[in-house]
């Protein structure tokens, strides 16, 4: 018995060092593993956003909102006025509401990925854009819209260097964190927030609710909607909702549903819907073990998702299709709408397409234009579609959405 004890007691020791040994090479398996990631250091943004200058809107910047009549006449078939939409302004006025808009790509610049400095850019051009998509946002409250340090359009090309784009992109979003900083420890007070933005603009949004809003309850609770436009491949675990960009910030599942993220990339319905671009910033593994993703995608778990509560699967009438008059010059308002000239719907090709479907289907007779078809002229149609659109076309839908959110938010 004294023996069998011995051989017990030492066959016991052998084992608790092996397994000693085993949970060391694990740890420092793991150990080697994490410091192999790729990464980069985000950098501290060097814009000053104390100065107005580095603000395309802001309710202390006399700007183009400023007065701005935002009302819509609603034209018809004839190119007569059939209805007037009022909008209030309230760029300026606290109403509880606050909206942060960040813009697309509005460059010149495109030789090398690289960040063009906002003293290079073309200041009006931006200002003219923001209103022309997002103006109407303003009916809200107070427009907050920061200029930034853009990245080239080459940076979000696949062929691009994975770690230079990884830095490019990282400037850019420095900029856009220390703006809404700057609003949020300045301006906020308590207010709702409407996220809005465009292409570029939806990339950097989309980080920013990563590394603020994803594991902060409260300034979670503060978020009406996050309005990602012209932003491809948002993917989650297919049918669910939220684990792939955001870890807890789920994609919206209802018109009226608070706290969530929204997203529309819009494309004709003949047309094919593009290949996964692993260029773009959710794909790269700088960025993702950087923090600004939560994970990365996974092409045989995940799926991708896009707005399909508003329209769903069965095409519906598209509600005002709203554009600037400037233009056209057929009414004293700055925003016309064409009522029923398309029909749109949520449409999914499998796991890895989707995309708001759009079909030209004017009445008999109709002279109202056709601002899609000058889009399929576009050198880059074939990849976005109506990229450039995706506002004019979805703004009505969004702000009906809005409505139902606030209702229900508050």
């Amino acid at each position: 018995m004294k023996y069998n004890s011995i051989f017990l007691l030492s066959f016991l020791s052998i084992l608790l060092i092996n397994c000693s040994k085993d949970t060391t090479n694990n740890q420092e398996n793991e150990e080697e593993e994490e410091a192999e990631k790729l990464t980069i250091e985000i950098p501290t943004s060097s814009v000053n956003y104390e100065e107005m200058s580095n603000w395309a809107y802001h309710p202390e910047k006399v700007s183009l909102l400023t007065n701005y009549n935002l009302d819509i006449s609603v034209i018809n078939k004839d190119l007569e006025i059939e209805s007037e939409i009022a909008i209030t302004n309230n760029a300026f006025t606290n109403t509880g509401v606050d909206v942060f808009f960040v813009h697309p790509t509005v460059l010149t610049q495109n030789s090398t990925p690289e960040n063009i400095n906002i003293e290079d850019q073309q200041d009006f051009l931006i200002s003219a854009t923001i209103l022309a998509q997002g103006g109407l946002l303003s009916k809200y409250g107070r427009m907050y819209a920061p200029r930034y340090r853009q990245s080239t359009g080459l940076t979000y090309k696949n062929e691009t260097d994975k770690e230079l784009q990884a830095n490019v992109i990282a400037t850019s979003y420095s900029d856009i964190k220390a703006s809404f900083l700057n609003y949020l420890e300045n301006d906020n007070n308590g207010n709702k927030i409407i996220l809005a933005s465009h292409s570029q603009g939806s990339y950097l949004v989309a980080m920013l609710l990563r590394d603020l809003f994803d594991n902060d309850p409260e300034l979670q609770s503060k978020l009406v909607t996050a309005a990602l436009a012209g932003m491809g491949y948002i993917y989650a675990p297919e049918n669910t909702y939220k684990g792939g960009w955001w870890q807890n910030i789920s994609f919206c599942q209802t018109t009226s549903e608070c706290g969530c993220i929204q997203s529309w990339a819009s494309f004709d319905e003949e047309q094919t819907i593009p290949e996964v671009n692993y260029g773009l910033p959710e794909f790269n593994e700088y960025l993702i073990n950087s923090g600004l993703v939560y994970k990365e995608f996974e092409e045989t778990k995940d799926w991708f998702v896009q707005d399909n509560s508003y329209y769903a699967e069965t095409f519906q009438s598209l509600r005002y299709y709203i554009t600037p008059d400037a233009s056209y010059d057929l009414t004293d308002a700055n925003f016309i709408a064409f009522d029923n000239l398309y029909n749109a719907r949520f449409k999914r090709d499998g796991a890895h397409k989707a995309v708001l479907s759009v079909t030209h289907t004017p009445e008999v007779d109709d002279n109202r234009p056709n601002e899609l078809a000058e889009e399929q002229n576009h050198p880059n149609y074939n990849n976005w579609g109506y990229h450039t659109k995706d506002y004019h076309i979805y703004l009505w839908a969004l702000m009906e959405q809005i409505d139902a959110k606030l209702t229900n938010c508050n």
